[in-house]
């Protein structure tokens, strides 16, 4: 099967940024950037993301009920 990708970021594609690509190649994922060390940074990007948000939200929620203590 053959599937045509656009090269450019728009909508709708013209016909001289569209670039025929088979199975095989649209499923190698090295040969698109997906490594297995991209996918453990994204990982870690994420988990470190929500840790960082959620302690954050944490801390803020301290820091609101010390100032209604004192009020």
């Amino acid at each position: 099967m053959t599937l045509f990708v656009c090269t450019q970021i728009e909508a709708p594609c013209q016909p001289g940024n569209q670039v025929a690509v088979t199975d095989v190649t649209v499923q190698d994922f090295a040969a698109l950037g997906i490594t297995p060390a991209s996918i453990g940074t994204a990982v870690a990007l994420g988990f470190g993301m929500v840790f960082f948000l959620a302690m954050l939200g944490f801390v803020l929620g301290v820091v609101v009920q010390m100032i209604r203590r004192h009020l």
